[in-house]
């Protein structure tokens, strides 16, 4: 669930608001089953050793680095350089020969110490200059609670209030996007388990409880849900095709109940900070390991135990499809030894990530950070999770001063991050990774399916949204007119009132000044010329 949009609320929105027994050998059940049920059924391409303990993670595939050294300290250094090169071009000899064999003489028309012998120590700093300019009587106008950061390939290329802890909204999500892919690894699945507690009897008969056992997926969804949903059509593994093959096998009674299994992780279901709106909006749902359709009731709200819900809603599934079942449905932790009969895998990490940035998923990436925790040795909690991102960002290197945080989607508006966090995190990642190909983008499915519809940040736009009632921001990868990648972050927050349109323009003209980067000479204007015969 996003905190852009929540499921089923529509009407008119301020700025910010938009914003026991086994009825068969489990061989032969998976023989009559046939292949594992769709977990992809709206692939995200298609829409556009042991663990560690809490304290410990593996360390960085790659160390990331940062340079947190303001523009225009590198543009002065660079200044000194240029006016020393200068004083040495003057003591040498401008008609300098170059003698080769029986060539022809030559002299060097530019000095072998002048900056031109390096051209681009001179076109960074004056296109951070240029694109400065155009910047600062913007944000001279802006609310006092602004930061932001652009970088070109890891240096600044414009800076304001970059090291100010600011509430982030959604742009904590990149935090732990970033976590989970290295910690859980971008190909790992969380499965759902499907299991009986008896012996094998017929073909048709389960003498016993089916038990449905939680593996952490958030997207477990059915057709009905589906079409409820905003920002259009998202992945989801598709939770009636399981239902489809347990019919394929012959089973046609449960003498038992289906049982929801949610022990993987506690069953706290928000963090203290939220306040309770936001679970009743449906901005995320009561968080489980057993979750389906979000913990969204057929009549519209949350529901109170989201184990016995989707112990319901495949009961429903099930007794649709010709099963009878005479127990109801209930809650409870199935037994070491249940036999399984079938699994659905989620999507695969990598995949869940760019789901949770694309399209704002609250749920997604607190249901992630649970699954940390249980990755950590140190149980599905919130806790015990956020104590695994604050442990991998201890080892990234990245500019983590002022940073603080106590959920993982960015509703609270307890966490902090700073513009140079998020602006260095992306730009560790690169342009190209998993992050950077996750995020929306303006006109597709996603958080900007219906903002920044012309050009050129159209094209040239990717952006993980963050939407609170004072809080509005931008973080992610601009492709510039001139050809730069630049990693951003540009975070407004409001204090007192809600966020304005004045806001959300400011935002975009911010943007549109970024797309002019690099304004400046091209490098091959500034390279040494070619030797000339000698004079006289």
């Amino acid at each position: 669930m996003s905190d852009e949009q929540p499921p089923d609320h529509g009407g008119d929105k301020t700025p910010a608001e938009r914003a026991g027994a086994t009825p068969l050998d489990p061989e032969l059940f998976r023989a009559s089953a046939g292949p594992h049920a769709a977990d992809r059924r709206r692939p995200l391409d298609e829409l556009g050793s042991g663990p560690p303990d809490a304290y410990e993670v593996r360390r960085r595939r790659r160390r990331r680095q940062h340079s947190a050294r303001p523009w225009f300290g590198a543009a002065a250094a660079l200044a000194v350089v240029a006016v020393l090169a200068t004083g040495l071009g003057l003591l040498v000899e401008g008609d300098t020969s170059v003698a080769g064999g029986d060539a022809p003489e030559l002299v060097l028309s530019t000095p072998v110490a002048s900056a031109r012998r390096v051209p681009e120590l001179l076109v960074r700093p004056v296109a951070a200059r240029n694109l400065n300019t155009l910047l600062q009587p913007l944000l001279d106008g802006a609310p006092v609670d602004i930061c932001l950061e652009a970088r070109d390939t890891g240096a600044p290329a414009a800076l304001r209030n970059q090291t100010a802890p600011l509430t982030p909204a959604s742009n904590m999500k990149l935090v732990v996007a970033a976590a989970a892919l290295d910690v859980l690894g971008p190909d790992t699945r969380l499965t759902t388990r499907f299991a009986t507690d008896g012996s094998p009897t017929d073909g048709a008969t389960v003498q016993g409880n089916l038990y449905m056992i939680g593996g952490g997926d958030p997207l477990l969804t059915t057709d009905s849900y589906e079409a409820r949903l905003v920002n259009g059509v998202q992945p989801a593994t598709d939770l009636e095709s399981v239902a489809d093959q347990i019919v394929d096998t012959g089973v046609r009674r449960i003498t038992g109940s289906v049982v929801g299994d949610e022990s993987r992780y506690d069953t706290v279901r928000s963090a203290p900070s939220w306040p309770a709106r936001f679970t009743t909006q449906g901005q995320v749902a009561p968080l489980s390991a057993l979750l389906v359709n979000d913990g969204w009731s057929s009549s519209g709200g949350p529901v109170g135990d989201p184990a016995l819900h989707g112990a319901t809603v495949l009961t429903d599934l099930l007794t649709e499809r010709g099963i009878e079942i005479d127990g109801s449905p209930e809650v409870g932790v199935a037994p070491a030894s249940a036999t399984t009969l079938t699994e659905i895998p989620s999507l695969p990490v990598a995949e869940l990530v760019a789901e949770a940035l694309r399209f704002s998923d609250n749920t997604t990436t607190d249901l992630l950070v649970k699954e940390l925790g249980v990755s950590a040795g140190a149980g599905g909690s919130t806790v015990a999770g956020l104590d695994v991102v604050r442990a991998w960002i201890a080892e990234s290197s990245l500019p983590a001063d002022g940073v603080s945080f106590d959920d993982g989607s960015g509703l609270s508006a307890n966490d902090k991050v700073t513009c140079e966090f998020l602006s260095a995190l992306l730009a560790a990642e690169g342009s190209d990774g998993t992050i950077a190909n996750g995020l929306a983008r303006p006109g597709e499915p996603g958080t900007l399916d219906d903002r920044f519809l012309s050009e050129p940040l159209r094209s040239g736009l990717r952006a993980k949204t963050g939407t609170l009632l004072s809080v509005t921001a931008l973080s992610g990868w601009l492709r510039t007119g001139p050809g730069a990648d630049l990693s951003y972050s540009l975070i407004i927050n409001t204090g007192d009132r809600n966020v304005a349109d004045s806001d959300l323009s400011l935002q975009r003209k911010i943007l549109e000044a970024l797309m002019t980067y690099p304004d400046a000479p091209p490098v091959d204007a500034l390279v040494p010329t070619e030797p000339v015969p000698p004079r006289g």
